[in-house]
C-alpha cells in the first residue's frame, strides 16, 4: 500500500525507519524516537476503537507537527501530549476484517532522529 509522502517544511526530510542509522555525532549513542504501547492490536470487538501510541524523542524535541499517523494509509488527525508522549486518534466507523496503522515521527531540529511502528488489528463484528 502506496501512499504519499507529506513535506513539512518544518521537518527532517531524511526519514531513516527504526532500522536505519540516525545518530548522534561525536560517537555517542544512536538517537531516535520510540513508539510504544501502540494499539489496539489483534481482534477488536467495537467498529469505532481509538488508536493509541507512546511517542517519544529523548532529547524532548517532539511536537504534534512532526508525527503522523495513517489509518489504511489514508492520514488521520490525532491529539499528542507532549510532556506524556501519548497519541490518540479516533478511527471513525470501521468495517469488519484488517486494518492497518503506521505511525511515522521525524525530529523537526535538523538531527536525524526518527520512529515508524506499522501494526494490524481485525475487526469482529
Amino acid at each position: 500500500m502506496s501512499r504519499p509522502r507529506r513535506q513539512n517544511k518544518n521537518r527532517s526530510l531524511r526519514k531513516t525507519g527504526p532500522g536505519g542509522q540516525g545518530g548522534a555525532s561525536g560517537g555517542g549513542s544512536r538517537r531516535r524516537i520510540t513508539i510504544t504501547s501502540a494499539g489496539p492490536t489483534g481482534d477488536v470487538t467495537g467498529s469505532s476503537p481509538t488508536i493509541r501510541a507512546t511517542v517519544e524523542d529523548r532529547e524532548g524535541s517532539l511536537s504534534r507537527r512532526d508525527i503522523d499517523v495513517y489509518l489504511d494509509g489514508k492520514e488521520m488527525r490525532f491529539t499528542y501530549g507532549r510532556s506524556s508522549g501519548s497519541l490518540k486518534c479516533a478511527t471513525g466507523k470501521l468495517s469488519s476484517g484488517t486494518h492497518t496503522v503506521e505511525i511515522e515521527a521525524n525530529a523537526a531540529d535538523g538531527e536525524s532522529r526518527s520512529g515508524r511502528k506499522r501494526w494490524t488489528f481485525n475487526i469482529k463484528k
